[in-house]
Formats: structure tokens, sequence, C-alpha cells
């Protein structure tokens, strides 16, 4: 038997499935059953996206190919998928028609938070933003904010998501940073995925700079450095990003210089004692990845991110796997 095809075959005795012995194989498996969590098959462009290792296009063609005809992978149309969940295919197909109807109300929700003052880049997240949503999903999204003006930002924010629950929609801004605090603490592959998963709206020069000052991500995925709108219905490099007419330009200037002086720093400390204390709050009973400075509020509750690795560590361990812990480029292993 192969080291592919053993792949779907469990070890004798121990309950474990032999891994792939080549490492981008094994990657590649890791790349499935870290998608798996979220009921999601993988185009070859996804893969080849977040594949943990360096791999040209071809190899990886080449590896799903094989690992389809030796039953490790599953292939339907353009999708693959673990042995066993191949009736995730058509579930995908019916999200991706959710994601396009909801892509539309995304890019208008975020063009009004690009003309709100002190918004310097808005990004689509969760779900959305790799196109595996039901229609009761949130519309996740980051913002960054000019230094300072971060709360104020956010009290404005919300005044939008209200305008979009009469919409009846969800808009969920659950991660606010200025540009003074573009680095992201959490170094690990839930973090890695979630950041090269964000599809910019708005803001280029500033989504530029967050990659560039968490060039961390790219020691776990270092082929996913490019904003990943082009594998999005719906997208594509032209129609992405929001540019503001020379009307709601003024605007924001206007409002920017009026909140720029010793009323909007008023504003901003005002607001921020009052919702920090009230977040705190809300942390100490449900806990989670949060944090709520002058810089950042992340409201990230339920230990999310820690559901996931540990669900993904589960998955991985009956092939003798751990969770990626970006050393692939320095020459270690992670494997068990």
């Amino acid at each position: 038997m192969s080291s592919a095809a053993s792949t779907a075959a469990l070890a004798s005795g121990n309950g474990r499935r032999p891994a792939p012995s080549s490492r981008l194989e094994q990657s590649i498996l890791e790349t499935f059953l870290y998608a798996d969590i979220f009921n999601y098959p993988l185009t070859m462009d996804e893969v080849v996206r977040y594949v943990t290792v360096p791999a040209a296009p071809e190899e990886v063609q080449r590896a799903l190919e094989t690992g389809a005809a030796d039953g490790w992978l599953v292939r339907s149309k353009d999708y693959f998928a673990l042995p066993g969940r191949a009736e995730l295919i058509p579930l995908r197909e019916r999200r991706e028609a959710v994601a396009r109807a909801k892509w539309a109300r995304a890019r208008r929700y975020s063009h009004w938070l690009a003309t709100l003052p002190f918004v310097r880049m808005v990004a689509i997240t969760g779900t959305l933003a790799v196109n595996n949503a039901e229609a009761k999903d949130d519309i996740d999204v980051f913002v960054v904010t000019e230094p300072d003006r971060l709360w104020l930002c956010r009290a404005l924010v919300i005044a939008v998501v209200r305008l979009a629950r009469l919409g009846g929609d969800e808009l969920c801004p659950n991660y606010f940073v200025s540009e003074r605090e573009l680095v992201f603490h959490d170094h690990n592959y839930f973090s890695a995925r979630e950041v090269a998963q964000m599809v910019p709206i708005y803001g280029m020069t500033t989504y530029r700079n967050v990659r560039a000052m968490n060039a961390w991500v790219e020691d776990f995925l270092p082929q996913a450095d490019d904003p990943p709108a082009l594998l999005h219905a719906g997208l594509n490099a032209h129609n992405s990003i929001i540019q503001l007419g020379m009307l709601e330009s003024g605007i924001k200037r206007g409002a920017e210089w009026l909140f720029g002086g010793r009323l909007g720093a008023a504003f901003d400390q005002r607001e921020m004692q009052r919702k920090v204390r009230q977040l705190n709050r809300e942390a100490s009973q449900r806990g989670g990845s949060v944090e709520f400075t002058a810089d950042v509020c992340k409201g990230h509750f339920d230990h999310h991110d820690n559901w996931i690795l540990r669900r993904f560590q589960e998955k991985l361990t009956p092939y003798g796997l751990t969770v990626p812990t970006g050393a692939y480029l320095t020459g270690e292993t992670t494997h068990g």
C-alpha cells in the first residue's frame, strides 16, 4: 500500500492512521483536517494558498490527484474533501450562493464604514471571508482606526451596526485596532489563518502595513501573503476595494478636522472609559480572547480560538500529527 493510500487505513491495534510520508502531503492533509472543522471542502487554489510548506501549484495538483486516486481524498467537480465527507460539497455550493448575496450587503455596509472619520481600513473576516456563510451568520468586520480615535470610531461604527440590523443583517465589528497597534500578539495557526483569510474592502495601504507588521504569518502560511479577494465569488482585484467619491472624501476630511482636536480626544477618552468597564464585566462572565485598551478593542468572547485549536488537534492526533507551529521554514518538524 502506498503512503498516500495508507492514510485512509487504520493502523492495526492502536487506532492511529499513518500520515503521508512527504512534507507536502502531510501539509495538505493538515489543511483538509482544519477545513473539515468548518465543514468546508477545498479547491486546488485554496490548498495552494493554505499549505504550510512552499509548493508550486503543479506540485499541489499532482498531490491532490494522487490523494483522490489513492482514496485519502475524494473529488467532485472542482472540490476536494476527506473520505466520507463528500456530502459537504453540495453544502459548500449552497453556502457560496448565500455568501454571494451577503457580499453585496457587506460591501454596502463597508462603504458606510469607510466614510466614517478616522477609519483607515475595513476588512471582512469570519465565515463570509471564506464564502462559507449561512443566512443567519453575522457579517464579521475588522476595523483599523487612526491612533487616539479608536473608541470614537467604534461608537460611530455601532450606529452603522444598528442601521444594518434594521435591514435584517447582523454586522459584527468585533475587532478594532489603531494604526499604532498593528502587530498581533497571538502567533499561532488559528491567528495566522484569520489574518490570511481576511478580505480587505477599504484601505489597501493600511492592509499592506498590517501584513508587513505580521510577517510571522508567513511562517505558518508561506503562500498566503497576498489579499485573498481573487478566491472569492463576486470579488476580484478591480471591484473589491472601495474608493470614496469626492463628496464622501470631503465629508470625511471635514469630520476629521472637526473631531481632530480636543473635542475628539475628550469624546474618545470618555467613550473608552465607559465601554471598557462594560466590556470587562462581560469578559469576566464569558471569558475569551479579549483586550480593551486605547489602541485595541478585541471582543472575541467564549474562547472560540482555543476551541478551534483543540478540535484541530483532535483531528490530527489519529495521524500522529500536531498543530503546525510555524517551524516548517526553519527546517524543524512539528510532527509526533
